[in-house]
């Protein structure tokens, strides 16, 4: 038989529990903040590479939600299937020990507009 006889496996889409990343209903040490997008295009590739950027400085697990949809704060692709546009509200969620710190650093970045003009 000729080629690779091994297996690959593609997993599609967030994995089991991604909803709840420490698989606990009462989470300590977990912040929450909602907050308007102001810029004019809101959340896009510029954006969300810039607010993924800032969640990477922490440890927390960082989840962004718009609606239904939930993003990992970590990664640029998530954020932008949120498609949020200018006035869209988005629940951000620390949960860490430095969590209280990154919500407030997020927060901050998507209040100012990213520095968008």
């Amino acid at each position: 038989m000729d080629g690779p006889t091994g297996l690959t496996t593609l997993w599609v889409g967030r994995p089991h529990g991604f909803d709840n990343p420490l698989g606990k209903t009462d989470m300590e040490g977990e912040y929450k903040k909602c907050v308007t997008l102001i810029n004019k295009w809101g959340l896009h590739a510029k954006t969300a590479f810039a607010f993924a950027k800032e969640a990477m400085k922490y440890e927390s697990v960082i989840t962004v939600e718009k609606g239904k949809k939930s993003a990992d704060g970590k990664r640029m692709d998530d954020l932008l299937m949120l498609c949020a546009a200018r006035g869209d509200t988005l629940e951000i969620t620390a949960v860490g020990e430095d969590g209280e710190k990154a919500l407030s650093s997020l927060a901050d970045v998507v209040s100012s507009g990213f520095g968008e003009e």
